[in-house]
């Protein structure tokens, strides 16, 4: 069996050309909207996470030895349910 080559027709789309479909409308009128809401939302996690991140150190310092461990095991990781959970809310909810 022997394989033949097929030739492409067309180059793919450069990177950079994506942003010209939404200047042009053909992704329709609000996607630069929804993509703004969407950096925005992602960027609100990115923040939270962070903040999680700094937190827990400082806890673990500030509470005595057992309730830094229940404080890191329990509320930390609740914590990060909690933003999972609304990240995802709150991206299907910009997806409608």
């Amino acid at each position: 069996m022997t394989q033949r080559r097929v030739v492409v027709s067309r180059e793919p789309v450069a990177l950079g050309h994506a942003r010209d479909r939404y200047a042009t409308g053909e992704c329709g009128p609000g996607a630069p909207a929804i993509v703004g809401r969407q950096l925005r939302q992602a960027l609100l996690t990115v923040g939270a996470v962070a903040a999680l991140l700094v937190a827990a150190p400082v806890a673990a310092l500030w509470l005595p030895e057992p309730g830094a461990w229940v404080a890191l095991s329990l509320a930390l990781h609740g914590a990060w349910v909690g933003l999972a959970v609304f990240q995802l809310r709150r991206a299907e909810r910009l997806e409608r």
